[in-house]
Order: C-alpha cells, then structure tokens, then sequence
C-alpha cells in the first residue's frame, strides 16, 4: 500500500522504468522467446500491481472512497491509513493533530501499527473520526454536518492546546486530553455555539477530500471568538461593498504594505478580518463566516504563503458575504485549490478574478501573451495592482506554476499579518 506522497512518486517513476525495461525487452532480438516471454510476464504482472496501488491511493487521495471493508480486527491498520490518506491529511497532519512526531506515525504505519497500544489505536480512530464496526466509515458528506458530542478525541486536542485555545486552563497536554470532555463544550461556548449537532448546520465546505468536520469547527470557533472580541462600528450588509469600495480594496494590493492595510478597509464596511492558520486536516484557505452576534467574518489561513494566493483568497470570501451569506447559510469554507463544485463556488471565483482583473482589462495586457517579468511589471504599474495578482493569473490559465516565481510574492502576507 502507497501512505505517503513520496512514496506515490517513487511509484510512479518505478512504473515508469519497468515500461521502459518492458519496451526495450520487446526490441530485443538476442533474447531466446521463451525467456523473453517469462520476462515480459514477470514485468507485466509487476507493473500491473504498481499500478493498482497508485490507482488506490488516487482514489483514496481524490476522496472518493468514503467506506473501507475489513473482515476482522486485523484490518484496522489498513482502515486506519486509508482513512487518514481518504481525509487529505498527511503523516505530518496526523502527527501534529495527535501530538506526536512525524517519524512516529511513519513508523506506525510502517509497521501496520503493531507497535502501538490499543489506546492509541482508538486514539488514530477517533482523530480521523472513523467509525469502524462491520466496517471502517468515514463520518460526514461533505458538508458540515453532525458531530457526535461523545467523540470529544475526533477534535484536535493536542493542536487546540498548543495554540493556547483552551483559556484558563493551566495543565499539561495530558490533563487537557483527560478533560476534553469539560474543556470543548467550553470552547464552544466562548465562541457562542452550541456544543449540538444542530449548531453545524446551514454550512458549505469547498475541500479536495474528505472533510475533517471537527477540525473545521473548531476553526470557525476559534475564528469567531477573536472577531466577537473585537467587533466593528458597524453591521455589515451586502449593498456596503459598493464597486468603489471593492475596487478601493483591490488597489491596496499595488501598496508595499497592501495586506497589513486590509483590516481596516473591511472594518469600515463592517468586516472583520481574522488570520489563523488551518487545522490538520482541514487544507482551508480561508471562510466566509457571520458569527452568532451577526459579526460578518473573512478568516483567512495563509495555508499558501504567497501574494497572488492573498488577494485571491480575500476577494472570493469577501464575494461569498455579498452574495451567499443570508439566512440560508452561516458559513462557507473553501479549500480554493479544489474544483468550485457548485454554483457559489463558481461565482464566488468569477467574483475575485472579475474583481482583481477584469476580463476587457486582462485582454489588453501585454504580459498576458509575452510572459516576461518586463512586461508584467509594466501592466501592474499601469493597473496599480500587485504584480503577483497578474502572475498569478498567468500561472493558472497556462497550467505552469513554474513560471515568474520571483513575482508572487511568496512569504510576503505571513511577514505582515503575522510575523
């Protein structure tokens, strides 16, 4: 079984050989028939078998595998490693999730967990929020749904304490562990949520896997207990973000100091920005969010420390609280590397991008067909825009983001909304 992503390349450059070897056995004329065919059987069925792993672990990986069968207790390591692939997270994801080191959970899995206790066997379980009973099955669909308040572990404990979420509690990692079941009611109740199922409604996740759905939760709680601590002036409402207003708001991105700026041009539309990065597991970019005291919310992760990703990231949520958040949904959640798959998401991307550079402005671009560093420089100084808005742009419609790396400004948004 592939568990990582080094090894789902290894994979595929090993496949890659053995068609190689295979073509090479086929030109061959000193070879006697009768070998040749034993050697081409024997690198048939290898290459046959690689390549049902890969297409596993693609399967798994795309978060199309949702149930895993077993026939006994002997299969759970194999549930357990398909479901931590299944949700989107890496060995490092899970191991900062528990608590642990990254080498550990390779070992772990190396070994089919048959160095580890029972009590950590469950304690991967309910990280991964598997039930396994006749067989393992990944809870939720997608959306954020229910949570079974029982399944306290399922919430990335170790993380929450290490960020100094649990407020006033002065205990180690494993006090907070044994606790939990005290410490995430309270949680959600400093950010104004009910710890039910009936709290997790009328939210949309845009995500590339399966979705962790206590994690984003705990989340958008931390999210909306910073915002309600410091509420704006005013109530936002959809008709503030006027063209002016939205096109004020991109033209801050062609400042030295853009980023740092944006809090307090959402602020006097009644928006509240709040920068908290993403949760193992969760792969969030950012949200859309109104909080329980009607707080409009853009909670932003910088998961993708890079200019272009900032002001792209911005513009969606900032389109998804003037167009989709309403009575019908609290919340939006967007993994915006995923496939929009659904009709906000498509909006909300055609927003950001209509919003950063307009379709009739893009056409006229020069750097649009020549590429160059000179070029792009030369549009964003005319346009008053961030040139990593413009390589950005060119990046994603040629498929190549090898290109004018220098311009996207990478570790830019960190230094100046967090460092």
């Amino acid at each position: 079984m592939i568990t990582n992503e080094k090894q789902f390349r290894s994979t595929r450059l090993l496949i890659d050989r053995l068609r190689a070897g295979l073509a090479a056995l086929d030109a061959s004329s000193e070879v006697h028939p009768m070998f040749m065919e034993a050697q081409r059987l024997a690198l048939t069925s290898q290459i046959e078998e690689l390549e049902e792993d890969v297409a596993q672990y693609e399967a798994l990986r795309s978060g199309q595998i949702r149930t895993f069968d077993a026939e006994g207790l002997h299969d759970l390591p194999d549930i357990l490693i398909r479901a931590r692939i299944a949700r989107g997270m890496s060995q490092k994801d899970l191991a900062d999730f528990l608590g642990l080191k990254e080498q550990q959970i390779q070992r772990y899995e190396a070994d089919r967990y048959g160095s580890a206790s029972l009590d950590r066997l469950i304690e991967v379980a309910d990280a991964l929020n598997v039930r396994v009973s006749e067989r393992g099955e990944l809870l939720g669909d997608g959306q954020l749904g229910d949570v079974d308040p029982n399944v306290r572990m399922a919430f990335p404990i170790a993380e929450m304490f290490k960020r100094g979420w649990f407020e006033d509690f002065s205990g180690s990692l494993a006090d907070a562990r044994k606790s939990a079941g005290e410490l995430i009611p309270r949680f959600f109740r400093n950010a104004n949520a009910r710890w039910t199922p009936a709290a997790l409604h009328r939210k949309s996740v845009r995500s590339g896997g399966q979705v962790h759905e206590p994690a984003v939760a705990a989340w958008e709680a931390r999210v909306v207990t910073v915002a309600d601590r410091h509420p704006p002036a005013r109530v936002f409402e959809p008709a503030d973000a006027s063209s002016d207003w939205i096109k004020a708001l991109v033209h801050l991105s062609g400042e030295p100091d853009g980023p740092k700026r944006v809090e307090h041009h959402l602020r006097s539309v009644g928006i509240v920005l709040v920068i908290e990065p993403h949760l193992p597991g969760t792969l969030l970019d950012g949200a859309a969010l109104r909080s329980a005291l009607n707080t409009a919310i853009v909670g932003m992760t910088l998961r993708h420390d890079r200019l272009d990703n900032f002001w792209f990231t911005l513009m969606h949520e900032v389109a998804h609280l003037v167009l989709h958040i309403n009575g019908k949904l609290t919340a939006i959640f967007d993994d915006t590397e995923s496939p929009a798959g659904s009709e906000i998401e498509t909006e909300a991307d055609q927003f950001a991008q209509e919003a950063l550079l307009p379709s009739d402005v893009w056409h006229s671009c020069m750097s649009r067909f020549t590429r160059t560093e000179k070029a792009l420089l030369a549009d964003a100084k005319r346009l008053g825009i961030s040139p990593a808005i413009i390589a950005g742009r060119i990046r994603r419609e040629a498929n190549n983001y090898t290109l004018l790396r220098g311009l996207v400004g990478s570790g830019e948004p960190r230094r100046q909304l967090i460092e």
